[in-house]
């Protein structure tokens, strides 16, 4: 009897076995006739039987049921992810032929129908890339974020996918951090390509992760971290010269941008505006007379650069003031001392005086220049002048100027 109960036993175990292959093989007929749903029902409940449930062919069936949905509906994106689960799952239970086999390409008409090849993984990139590319033209970034961020997932290694999941999360502005890891990641892959095949847009990878630290995040040195691997990337792109100092100043690491912008002069490179940012940076690092000479360079490249002109008179017009506080503060007794820095400021006003004349010249209303000229007037006894200037500032307040 107990002989007996064992052998019946065994004998439904063999029958439930039978059946849930039997199952299996119903999945992959109604696959064949492009019943999807009946495949994707049948499948599962294989799945869900221990018997048949690490039969890799389970989950292509799955699988590829799953893609042909998506096919029909490509907005349908938990159709699509669910493809990438199964066959995903396939290839982890399968062997390097059934791998190779899912991972086969997939050949495409004009139209973007599919005519043979693959009708696994690769196949489901095409369709991602055709709903993802609609999204993007479109700039509904979020949207081809999804559809492309799948995409990578089937082929990590693939930079121009990378890029395009970084550059959609970038202009979707979905937060920091997905950006970052999908631009990150087209530096490293093209880190990694031959030269003579370098990926054309990695400028743009390195562009968007400059942008993220330092407008979004200001994060200088984050910033200038992946602007000097740039500029080791593309040396005849001038513009990180700028934007790196741009940051630096930002930064206020003051010394170090006075000695990029002296970096930029050197190689010959340097325009008025070089002269005058350096200018500038001197002016307010009270380096007075490097602060002059820079001014004067680039009014040689541009002699009505309003900017340095106006740099290079207040360069000595506060020169001159701090001689005459200086006069003022001497001792009585010390005639001498006192004349000489009264001589000093006004050789001081003289050389200011040009500079300041020849910007109102270029902003004939501008206050900047008109008050401290008048002032220069004044100390130099030039009343006719004086009167003028001061005549002209009055127009101009009384006009609700500044």
């Amino acid at each position: 009897m107990k002989k007996l109960f064992f052998t019946v036993f065994l004998s439904l175990l063999v029958v439930g076995a039978y059946a849930q292959k039997k199952t299996l093989k119903g999945a992959q007929k109604a696959l064949n006739k492009k019943d999807y749903a009946t495949a994707i029902d049948l499948a599962t409940q294989a799945a869900a039987n221990p018997e048949t449930a690490n039969n890799p062919q389970v989950y292509v069936v799955l699988g590829t049921s799953h893609i042909y949905q998506f096919d029909a509906d490509k907005t349908n994106l938990p159709e699509a992810q669910s493809a990438f689960d199964n066959l995903q799952k396939a290839i982890e239970l399968g062997d390097d032929k059934l791998k190779e086999k899912i991972m086969e390409a997939a050949i495409m008409n004009n139209e973007q129908l599919r005519l043979g090849g693959g009708e696994g993984l690769m196949f489901l990139q095409n369709l991602l890339n055709i709903q993802g590319n609609t999204h993007f033209e479109a700039a509904e970034y979020d949207k081809s974020y999804a559809y492309f961020k799948l995409s990578t997932a089937i082929t990590p290694d693939d930079i121009v996918m990378a890029f395009y999941t970084g550059y959609s999360a970038y202009a979707g502005e979905l937060g920091d951090e997905i950006p970052l890891e999908y631009y990150t990641k087209v530096l490293e892959l093209n880190k990694d390509l031959p030269e003579d095949s370098k990926f054309e847009s990695t400028n743009f990878a390195y562009n968007g992760i400059i942008d993220i630290y330092m407008a979004r995040r200001e994060d200088f040195d984050g910033a200038l971290k992946y602007i000097r691997m740039a500029k080791e990337d593309y040396p005849e792109e001038t513009s990180y010269d700028e934007l790196e100092i741009d940051v630096l100043i930002k930064a206020e690491k003051m010394e170090e941008a006075i000695e990029g912008l002296k970096g930029v002069v050197a190689s010959g490179d340097a325009t008025d505006f070089t002269f005058y940012r350096l200018a500038y940076l001197q002016w307010n690092n009270e380096e007075f007379d490097a602060a002059l000479e820079s001014c004067d360079k680039a009014l040689e490249l541009n002699p009505t650069y309003y900017d340095a002109l106006y740099v290079a008179g207040s360069v000595l017009f506060n020169q001159a003031a701090e001689d005459l506080k200086a006069a003022n503060n001497t001792d009585p007794s010390d005639i001498a001392g006192y004349d000489k820095f009264i001589a000093d400021a006004k050789e001081k006003f003289k050389k200011a005086m040009p500079y300041f004349e020849k910007g109102i010249e270029v902003k004939p209303d501008d206050m900047y220049s008109l008050n401290p000229l008048s002032t220069i007037y004044d100390q130099l006894e030039m009343d006719a002048k004086r009167d003028v200037i001061l005549a002209k500032i009055d127009e101009i307040e009384a006009k609700g100027g500044e």
